[in-house]
């Protein structure tokens, strides 16, 4: 009981912040991210520069999205949605999520910008500097390997690099394996955990040649 109550108060500064500045309405939209790990997300955001550039790859249907453009949208940032919006991987099923997100979204004009289609084209095209990049896509070993592959050469020295699912699961072994084996290696931190979000700072963008995965281990 202890516990829960050190707990809620850890979190209750930005949760109060998030309702003084009419953002409250993000509460109300659907997603599988615990409130711990929703606020994270704008305590993250708040703490980046002005002007700054956040990335999410794998937007749903906008709760992330809208927790992070709380924190950025009034010193000049914007978050960029990656996202295909057809719901694959999602336990509900294949449907077309876009006009969801769009709606879920409105309120924050353009401080999110949504790019519809795969991570790996979207990266292809994208060319600017990246201060905060949250990856809560397709959690496959070879579509994680992708993302970060695809988009970590894209972020700026002490960028924050944020993962979903770490411990969740089938898809948290595999998130911690490609932590481990990609994103330590290049850390500034030994890194940090809240539910199932890890976040750590990046202090290179060169990521460690590694050998070819094994599938039948």
């Amino acid at each position: 009981m202890l516990q829960k109550i050190i707990r809620y108060f850890q979190w209750l500064p930005p949760r109060l912040l998030i309702y003084l500045t009419g953002n409250s309405s993000c509460f109300d939209i659907f997603t599988h991210l615990t409130e711990q790990e929703r606020l994270l997300l704008y305590r993250l955001a708040l703490s980046l520069s002005d002007n700054c550039n956040v990335l999410e790859v794998g937007s749903y249907l906008g709760a992330s999205a809208s927790f992070l453009a709380s924190g950025v949208k009034g010193s000049g940032g914007r978050v960029f949605c990656v996202d295909t919006w057809m719901n694959e991987g999602m336990s509900e099923g294949l449907r077309d999520t876009y006009d969801d997100f769009l709606a879920n979204t409105k309120q924050f004009g353009n401080a999110i910008i949504p790019l519809r289609g795969r991570s790996d084209r979207i990266a292809q095209k994208f060319n600017q500097k990246i201060d905060l990049l949250f990856i809560d896509g397709n959690h496959s070993y070879e579509e994680l390997n992708a993302d970060i592959a695809a988009w970590f050469p894209k972020l700026n020295v002490n960028a924050l690099a944020v993962f979903h699912d770490y411990q969740w699961g089938q898809w948290g072994e595999v998130v911690q394996k490609v932590v481990d084996e990609l994103v330590r290696p290049i850390s500034l931190d030994d890194g940090n955990i809240v539910d199932s979000i890890y976040w750590t700072r990046i202090r290179t963008t060169r990521i460690r040649s590694k050998q070819p995965h094994d599938s039948r281990k």
